[in-house]
Formats: C-alpha cells, sequence, structure tokens
C-alpha cells in the first residue's frame, strides 16, 4: 500500500488478487498452459484444411487462449513493472523472457523445419526467404506485415505462406511492455501519496481507448489480425489496471460470477469489444487466484515454448499429410504431443538458463552501483520472485 491510499482490502483480511497472486499458490502458470493447448487446438483446423472452426459470438478457441494470455500478462509485466528499480531492469527481464526462446525458435523454424517442409512437400527452400523469416520475427516486426515466405516450403498445405503464425502477438504484447512501462516509470515523478491513483487512471484510459476504438473500428473480435489488436491491447491494460489496484480488488465466487454474467451480456449484446475486456481480465486472474493448480508449471512453466513451437509442428504434420489420416482433434493431439518436448526443452535450455543469466547480471550491476554510490543502496529484485514468470 501507498502513502495516502488508505487502509487496503489485503489489510482487513479480505481475499484480494494481491494476497491470492503474490502468495506463490496460484494456477497462472497451468491457465497459461491452457491457452497454449487451445491456441494449438484452434489452429488445427485451419492448418489442417478441415473447414471453418466454430466459434461463440465470433471468438473462437485459439481467440480466447490469446485473450487469456494477454489478461495474464497485463498483470504480470505491470507487477514487474512497479518493483523494478530502474527501466534496465525491467528491460532486461522483459527481454530475456520471450526474446532468447524466440530467437531459437525463428532460427528452427528458418534452417531446420522449413527444409523438412521443402521435402516433405516437394517444394523449394530458398535461404534468403528463411533470413527474411528470421529478421521479421527478431525485429518482432511480423505483428505489422506479411510474414516472409521461405521459398514454396509449404506449397502443398493449406497455408502455404506462414511458418510461425502465433509470433505476430509479440509484435503487439512488446509494445503493451512499452506502454505500461512509461506510464509507470514516468509516474514515479509525481508525489508518491498520488501515485497510485494517478498510474490507476491512465492505465484505465489506456484500455478505455483499445476497448472503444476496438468497437468503432472492428465491431468485434474479428477474424484478422487488424481487427484483433485492438481488443488484445484492451485486455492486456484491463490485466494492468487491475494489477495496480490489487490489493483493493476482492475475488470470490460472487464476483467471478458477475464478471462472467458481465462478459456474456457484453459478447451476446454485440458491444464484446467495448465492455468485456475488464470483466474478462478479472474472470482470467480470479480463476488464476486458485491455487489447487498451482504445482503445474511451477517448476518447469513450457507454455511460452508450447506457444511458439505448436504451428510450425502443425505445418509439418499438414506437409506429411497427416490430416488425411486422422480427424482434427487428433491432428491437435498429435500437435500437442510434438509441442510438449520443444516447450521442455525451451524452458530448461533457453528461457531458464536466459533469467539465471540476467539476474546474475543485475545482481553484479547492483553490487557495483552499491560500492560506488555513497549512502544507501537497494540491491535489484527479481520482479518474478512472488509471482509465476511473466
Amino acid at each position: 500500500m501507498r502513502a495516502g491510499d488508505g487502509p487496503s482490502l489485503a489489510m482487513l483480511g479480505a481475499r484480494t488478487l494481491g494476497n491470492a497472486l503474490g502468495s506463490g499458490r496460484n494456477s497462472l502458470n497451468a491457465l497459461r498452459l491452457v491457452f497454449a493447448a487451445a491456441v494449438i487446438v484452434s489452429h488445427s483446423w485451419w492448418l489442417g484444411g478441415y473447414g471453418p472452426e466454430s466459434s461463440l459470438y465470433g471468438i473462437k478457441l485459439g481467440t480466447a487462449g490469446v485473450m487469456g494470455f494477454f489478461a495474464i500478462s497485463g498483470y504480470l509485466i505491470t507487477v514487474s513493472a512497479e518493483r523494478s528499480n530502474t527501466v534496465l531492469e525491467y528491460a532486461a527481464a522483459r527481454l530475456t523472457r520471450i526474446y532468447p526462446a524466440l530467437a531459437v525458435a525463428a532460427l528452427i523454424v528458418a534452417f531446420v523445419a522449413a527444409p523438412v517442409g521443402a521435402l516433405l512437400t516437394h517444394g523449394t527452400y530458398d535461404p534468403r526467404g528463411a533470413l527474411a523469416f528470421l529478421g521479421a520475427a527478431l525485429a518482432l516486426s511480423i505483428g505489422v506485415m506479411d510474414t516472409p515466405a521461405i521459398g514454396t516450403s509449404l506449397w502443398g498445405n493449406h497455408d502455404r505462406f506462414d511458418w510461425n503464425g502465433p509470433l505476430w502477438t509479440l509484435t503487439w504484447e512488446g509494445l503493451c511492455y512499452v506502454i505500461v512501462a512509461t506510464i509507470v516509470f514516468l509516474l514515479r515523478r509525481i508525489p508518491e501519496s498520488r501515485r497510485g491513483t494517478a498510474t490507476a487512471i491512465f492505465l484505465l484510459l489506456a484500455a478505455s481507448t483499445g476497448a472503444v476504438f476496438g468497437k468503432l473500428l472492428a465491431g468485434g473480435f474479428g477474424p484478422n489480425r487488424t481487427e484483433f489488436v485492438l481488443p488484445l491491447l484492451a485486455i492486456f491494460m484491463a490485466g494492468s489496471l487491475l494489477a495496480t489496484q490489487r490489493h483493493r480488488v476482492r475475488v470470490g465466487a460472487a464476483p467471478s460470477l458477475l464478471a462472467a454474467l458481465a462478459v456474456w451480456g457484453a459478447l451476446a449484446t454485440g458491444y464484446g469489444t467495448a465492455l468485456a475486456p475488464l470483466p474478462f481480465a478479472y474472470l482470467v486472474l480470479s480463476i488464476g487466484s486458485i491455487g489447487s493448480m498451482s504445482a503445474i508449471g511451477s517448476r518447469y512453466d513450457i507454455s511460452y515454448g508450447i506457444y511458439i513451437y505448436g504451428w510450425p509442428i502443425q505445418q509439418l504434420l499438414a506437409a506429411a499429410h497427416t490430416a488425411s489420416h486422422v480427424p482434427v482433434l487428433g491432428f491437435a493431439a498429435l500437435a500437442l504431443v510434438a509441442a510438449w518436448p520443444l516447450g521442455f526443452l525451451s524452458c530448461v535450455a533457453v528461457e531458464q538458463p536466459s533469467q539465471r543469466i540476467r539476474r546474475a547480471l543485475m545482481g553484479r550491476l547492483a553490487i557495483r552501483a552499491a560500492t560506488t554510490t555513497p549512502g544507501p543502496s537497494t540491491t535489484a529484485r527479481d520482479a518474478g520472485a512472488m509471482t509465476p514468470r511473466a
């Protein structure tokens, strides 16, 4: 609690988002794993060529999974920013969380999966296309451009161009990181007694802007990237707003039910993009506050790896004509089974070592600052110490 904000619900003994999600016994990692699996299952209809996928109020299973990812990220990234002493500390945490695994996945797609795909489809492999794909992935620019094709390595597939479709969301997640950091760090210039309220106001404005313009420009959670961007930004900012008020927002069965009804009402009336982001983010975080699945992903969080490897695996399955021999859910199951070990390897061989290196380097910088700066110093804190890795 910040000075001048008054007593929080957490101090009064109520179960709030802050104490439920900060206790270490929560199910956010389990939820992210479910969301990653939902994205893979949803993509099976398109990549396997099984026909149109069913949706509810225009929202497909994969769309809901990405929305859930953004709600959780909005909360965790804001907590990370608030706990970071400097912009450098925050940026290092964010870059080492997503970038090393992304770089390895992009290299594997460009120089392993694409040549194999060309063999399976009898297409051509273009090294220049592979380099263009790698550059676009590393620049986080796939969200604002068409994914560069790697020759005709996917020529026989239903999707003949895109080797890793989900990477487009990382462009916009990265933008959200910048927005949150800008708000949190700039507002540290104002008195601490008013900082929490000001931060919440700015984040509420950001969430409202994305929600309203998402409704005006897109009209709903559309099937293409352009229509989907603003609602995603609104959901991220809604999660961020809840993070700033986490010690005041109560969690429980009754408010969760009300949030679910609010989401349903917003979607049923056609105002989902304008009205659903905040109750949806609350509902996701409230479910995540349940501790019954806290063991899942507590040591090995493989959700990100599954997310970035699922699509390439499905493209290879399609190139091998697997879809002609199994139903759509069988296709999805094979993709999930193949993605699990890659997600695990990404976690233990890339993501966790990157985090350890980041902590070691930031610790050394903190020690150096302590020995060169007079007066008391603050040791760099690990932004993810009390919450799942963001």
